[in-house]
């Protein structure tokens, strides 16, 4: 989580008084989307169906987010500033790994 924050947390667009942590958030859409997750709505019955497991790393002091609350963050994302960060969390990531390198850059188009 330590690393999710560091890359993503100065993106949060939401007001201060957010009920969730918006790395909380990320955390569950990106692993619900490596789960397949399409959608919003995906995203969150993922978030439902692995509650107990999510709570393993997760605090979720609110419970899952809803797909409202999921689609509200994802569309006031700045959207090139979001997909520098990714490309530079999957750096960190391939290189945690072990990877001699990334072709993330290549992925991502600004």
């Amino acid at each position: 989580m330590e690393t999710i924050q560091a890359v993503f947390g100065h993106l949060d667009p939401r007001d201060q008084n957010a009920r969730h942590d918006f790395c909380e958030i990320l955390f569950i859409a990106f692993a619900a989307m490596l789960c397949g997750a399409k959608n919003c709505s995906d995203i969150w019955r993922f978030g439902q169906e692995k509650e107990a497991m999510l709570r393993n790393v997760l605090t979720l002091a609110h419970g899952i987010p809803s797909h409202d609350t999921f689609s509200t963050l994802f569309r006031k994302l700045v959207p090139t500033a979001f997909a520098e960060a990714f490309a530079g969390f999957m750096r960190h990531v391939a290189s945690a790994a072990g990877g001699a390198g990334c072709p993330v850059d290549r992925w991502v188009t600004l």
